[in-house]
């Protein structure tokens, strides 16, 4: 039998390929969030820039992260992957508006 076979010994306890398709569904959600998270962000931009705001509010972004890895600390995910995420996501989003970069 092959270790990736769905099937078991009668026993309740998940498979190699169950395990794998509960991952691929939580991946498949982790990218249809980031979609929508990046329309509300291109409606965030519309907006600062109809207002005349700053693209770029370095305060904001402080307080995401610090909010962020607290959120993290509470589900035990480690900092440096909350940090890395979240990194990513907002350096993504000022990319794509042609937002200055944080320091």
């Amino acid at each position: 039998m092959s270790r990736d076979s769905d099937s078991d010994s009668g026993s309740a306890a998940p498979t190699l390929a169950s395990l794998r398709a509960s991952l691929d569904v939580l991946d498949h959600t982790l990218v249809d969030l980031l979609a929508e998270r990046r329309t509300r962000v291109r409606e965030l931009f519309a907006l600062k820039r109809r207002e005349g705001l700053p693209l770029y509010d370095p305060v904001r972004e402080a307080a995401l992260i610090a909010d962020r890895l607290e959120r993290g600390a509470e589900h035990d995910v480690p900092p440096e992957l909350v940090l890395a995420v979240f990194r990513a996501i907002l350096q993504a989003s000022r990319d794509e508006a042609g937002a200055p970069t944080a320091p």
